[in-house]
């Protein structure tokens, strides 16, 4: 009895941790490719227009695109900073 209250235990302290989820990082470029019925698989993690040309390496349904998801990390610290409050 013992051992599954530790075993239940162990499970409900390791459930916070197993449950993070992991957060891509966005580039600023996407490639493309048409994977048939008019489907497309995306990666989005490409820093350059030149980085995507040589994922897909001028492969037939494949192409490149800015990430309309991306934003800078510049802006991100930006919108973090906490202005002084006006008396």
């Amino acid at each position: 009895m013992k051992r599954t209250a530790l075993m239940i235990g162990a499970l409900l302290l390791a459930a916070p941790v197993a449950s993070q989820q992991s957060h891509a990082v966005e580039g600023p470029w996407c490639a493309y490719e048409s994977v048939g019925h008019d489907s497309y698989s995306s990666r989005c993690d490409l820093p350059s227009y030149e980085a995507c040309r040589d994922w897909i390496r001028a492969s037939p349904g494949t192409w490149c695109t800015q990430n309309p998801r991306f934003v800078p990390v510049d802006r991100l610290q930006r919108g973090r900073v906490q202005r002084p409050r006006m008396q």
